[in-house]
């Protein structure tokens, strides 16, 4: 029952949020993608998958279980069915989509057979690189690039000599996990029989304390941090783009429903606006973006002009 409750909490918290700006609220930069930009385009079909049970890692469960009867099953399933609403919630406003994580036996066919022919992958983080073949212009590439670049810099790990010493990093690059195509066979099946324009796999969910150090940990209120991996494919299979998405929130809410209200719900959204500013600046569509400095000022911004096509 708390979880029928949860996911309509989910539908009342999108309506608030449809009524925002729209994109993310943590990256001025899609400033320019206001709510009517993205409609200058055709609604493309999207097909999302939720991780596999395998593929969720949780520091907090016993926080959120406590006081109640929740199982690790219980938190595991609230939150991959939560990301998953979240998802479809984001993307209904400006993309149709088939959701494979439902109440149907021909779609939870489907859904094992794509985890039978998708395997993880784990590689560095590395921000992503619009090929050459996408076909886009190369200043928009940059920005949607510049978008989603939010990869942690370290050095290069290893050993070397530098300037006559030698010197030794620790490899702390950050890790993502990767839909890896096993057989393409997938993608031949499924995009004909649901007219499929992309794919969305939901590769990996990390819900963990992420605390700056250990005095923080001794206090009541921390941070925690909830990761999302995932990969974008086209009709035909292809990669277009693998990114993590996080969101920070405190240590003090162990609510299921309001930890997946307040902190899956935008999640959702953040991975619906990747591929949404994808699609328009592939569309050569080109964003307006306002000086920090009104940001900052709290200035009210009047409407942009229509936007146009390059």
């Amino acid at each position: 029952m708390k979880f029928v409750y949860a996911l309509v909490l989910i539908v009342y918290s999108a309506i608030g949020l449809a009524q925002s700006p729209y994109g993310p609220t943590n990256d001025s930069l899609y400033l320019g993608f206001y709510r009517d930009s993205i409609a200058l385009l055709e609604r493309p079909i999207i097909l999302v998958t939720p991780f596999h049970p395998d593929q969720y890692m949780s520091e907090i469960d016993r926080y959120i279980a406590e006081g109640t009867n929740y199982t690790f099953q219980h938190t595991r399933g609230f939150f991959r069915k939560g990301l998953d609403n979240a998802i479809i919630i984001a993307a209904k406003e400006h993309n149709d989509y088939v959701n494979l994580h439902a109440d149907d036996a021909s779609l939870n066919h489907d859904l094992d057979f794509f985890y039978k022919v998708i395997a993880p992958s784990v590689k560095p983080y590395e921000p992503p690189v619009i090929k050459d073949d996408q076909n886009f212009k190369s200043r928009l590439a940059n920005y949607w690039e510049k978008l989603q670049s939010n990869v942690e810099q370290t050095d290069e790990p290893g050993a070397r000599i530098e300037r006559g010493e030698v010197v030794s990093v620790a490899d702390h690059r950050e890790l993502i996990t990767k839909a890896k195509v096993v057989n393409p066979i997938l993608f031949d099946s499924l995009t004909p029989k649901y007219n499929v324009d992309y794919y969305i796999s939901i590769n990996e969910l990390n819900l963990l304390n992420a605390a700056a150090n250990q005095q923080a940990y001794e206090s009541d209120n921390y941070d925690r941090v909830i990761i999302a991996h995932f990969t974008v494919f086209d009709s035909d299979g292809n990669e277009l783009y693998s990114l993590i998405k996080k969101r920070y929130f405190s240590s003090l809410k162990n609510e299921l429903t309001e930890i997946i209200t307040d902190e899956i719900l935008p999640l959702g959204y953040e991975v619906i606006y990747t591929l949404d500013s994808y699609r328009f600046l592939k569309a050569g569509l080109n964003p307006e973006k306002w000086p920090e400095e009104k940001k900052s000022a709290k200035i009210t911004l009047p409407d942009l002009p229509p936007l146009r096509k390059n």
